[in-house]
C-alpha cells in the first residue's frame, strides 16, 4: 500500500479518512489527528491566552509535517461546550472554515462527557460506575453533569442534561446519586480544583474526587470522536452561563455616555440578524 511518510509518521493513501479533533473548551488547547483511527499526531498547548494566536499556525505546521492538505480532512470533531465562550468560538470557527475549504463533515463533542470518559479509561471504570463532571464555570458557579460508565472502552452514558449550579448544590447532587449506589462516585473537573473549600472531606466515603482528571486525556477524545455523528453543517456552541460582556452592557456603555436599555435592545437586534452570507 502506497504512503507518504514525514517525521517518522505515515499517513495511509488508502484509508476511511484523516480526522482532526480540536478541544478549546477550557485552557488547554489540544490538537488530535488520526488517519483510519491510527494516531498520527497529539499536541497539547497550555496558553490559554494564546490560542487564537496558536491554533492556525500549529494546524498549518502539522499538515506540513504530515504532508497533508487542511482541505485532506475527511471528519472534523470539536469541542462545543460548555466552556470558555472564546475558546468554544476560536474551534469551532475553525471547524467551520475547514468544512468550507475542503471536504470535512463537522461532529460537536461535549466537554463534560469528555472529561466522564477520561475517568472511566483512567480508573478502568466497569459498568454501573456513576461519574460526576463539575468544571468551573465562573465565581461560585460550576458546570454539572452526572454519566453512566458501560467501560473504559466506550463513551459514558449522560444521566440527565448539564446545569449551571453553585459548588454546593453539585456535591449534594453527587452525594443524591450515591445514595443505595453499590459503586462510589468518581468526581472530575475544573470545578474541584477552582472551589477545593467546597468539597473538602468529600473523599474517603461514597465520593471518590479525581484531582489529576481535570482536563480530556487524547484517547477520550478519540473515542468521542470515532463514536460521534457528522453532518455537513456547521456545529452549534453549547454555552450555559450568559456572556459577561452582555450581562455587563449596560453599565459599559453608560461610561460612554450611551444608554443602557438602547444598547441592549440593539445587541439583541444584531444577534437575530440574518446573515447577508454564509461564510
Amino acid at each position: 500500500m502506497a504512503s507518504r511518510e514525514g517525521c517518522g509518521l505515515i499517513v495511509k493513501a488508502y484509508s476511511t479518512g484523516l480526522e482532526l479533533v480540536l478541544n478549546t473548551a477550557e485552557g488547554l488547547l489540544q490538537i488530535v489527528v488520526t488517519d483510519d483511527e491510527n494516531l498520527l499526531c497529539a499536541q497539547e498547548w497550555d496558553r490559554p491566552k494564546q490560542a487564537t494566536e496558536i491554533l492556525a499556525p500549529a494546524l498549518r505546521e502539522i499538515c506540513a509535517t504530515l504532508r497533508i492538505a487542511m482541505g485532506d480532512f475527511c471528519r472534523v470533531a470539536c469541542v462545543r461546550g460548555p466552556g470558555s465562550f472564546t475558546g468554544i468560538r476560536l474551534a469551532l470557527a475553525t471547524a467551520a472554515a475547514l468544512r468550507r475549504a475542503g471536504r470535512a463533515r463537522l461532529a460537536g463533542l461535549d466537554y463534560l462527557q469528555a472529561l466522564a470518559c477520561t475517568a472511566a479509561i483512567n480508573r478502568q471504570l466497569p459498568f454501573d460506575v456513576r461519574i460526576m463532571t463539575i468544571t468551573h464555570a465562573r465565581r461560585d458557579l460550576v458546570h454539572f453533569r452526572p454519566f453512566l460508565s458501560i467501560g473504559p472502552s466506550m463513551p459514558p452514558l449522560p444521566l440527565a442534561d448539564a446545569r449551571l449550579v453553585t459548588p454546593r448544590a453539585a456535591l449534594e447532587a453527587a452525594l443524591e446519586f450515591a445514595r443505595g449506589n453499590r459503586f462510589p462516585i468518581y468526581i472530575c473537573g475544573s470545578g474541584l480544583a477552582r472551589n477545593a473549600p467546597a468539597f473538602e472531606g468529600s473523599g474517603g466515603g461514597p465520593l471518590v474526587p479525581m484531582p489529576e482528571c481535570l482536563t480530556p486525556g487524547v484517547l477520550a477524545l478519540r473515542m468521542l470522536a470515532r463514536h460521534g455523528e457528522y453532518f455537513d453543517e456547521d456545529i452549534e456552541p453549547v454555552y450555559l452561563r450568559p456572556c459577561d460582556a452582555v450581562e455587563n452592557l449596560p453599565h459599559l456603555v453608560a461610561r460612554q455616555g450611551m444608554e443602557g436599555g438602547e444598547a441592549a435592545a440593539r445587541l439583541e437586534e444584531l444577534l437575530g440578524r440574518t446573515p447577508k452570507s454564509d461564510i
